[in-house]
């Protein structure tokens, strides 16, 4: 067996963990989506409504809060996944293998930030259910709301601790075909993307 074989077959339960959390962060995207679409909804309806039906949706600023936590946490972790944070890459001219290894560090603060928010995030949940919680004008209970937020956390911890094994399997292999960790981007083709996105087309001839 090759060298080559013998790489591939190692991240065999990552690929399976990968793509077990990846259908987890897509359907909560989804219901991300699904979230900001019912804003809109909601806030041309009221618009209308006020403008020209003298209507108002009851208690129209409660739900836009109840329903914020769904788009602005649930989607994070997919996010994360795709690479697509915004954020300042300073190592695009790095060989592959000390990025990686800039990538690994910046993973490690990231999960033990993250795991300090779900359980912050977590106690916050559980005070608002016992003491009742809710919201100021329609009396909406807030722990569902609040909810959210350790659960998205916590996707997001498991994303990040997949790609922290992800990133430690490629400083050992940096020739292996990156499994759960987002592809590195060379300025080339940074470029490239730029002027295929530019011309409108797919991909730069």
């Amino acid at each position: 067996m090759t060298d080559d074989a013998t790489v591939d077959a190692q991240p065999l339960w990552l690929r399976h963990a990968d793509s077990a959390l990846s259908y987890l962060e897509e359907g909560l995207n989804l219901i991300a989506a699904l979230a900001v679409f019912f804003l809109m909804f909601v806030g041309v309806a009221q618009v209308v409504g006020r403008t020209f039906f003298d209507f108002a949706i009851y208690g129209y600023i409660d739900w836009i809060e109840q329903a914020s936590p769904l788009f602005a946490f649930l989607g994070i972790a997919y996010a994360q996944r795709l690479g697509s944070h915004i954020g300042m890459d300073l190592t695009m001219s790095w060989r592959p293998a000390s990025r990686w290894k800039v990538e690994l560090f910046g993973a490690l603060v990231a999960i033990l930030i993250v795991g300090v928010l779900v359980y912050a995030s977590f106690t916050h949940f559980v005070r608002a259910y016992e003491i009742g919680d809710s919201s100021m004008d329609i009396q909406l209970p807030t722990w569902p709301a609040k909810s959210m937020v350790p659960l998205a956390l916590s996707v997001l911890w498991l994303r990040l601790a997949l790609q922290i094994c992800g990133y430690v399997r490629m400083i050992r292999h940096p020739d292996a075909a990156p499994v759960a960790v987002p592809k590195l981007i060379t300025i080339e083709t940074q470029v490239k993307d730029e002027i295929a996105e530019a011309l409108g087309r797919g991909d730069a001839r």
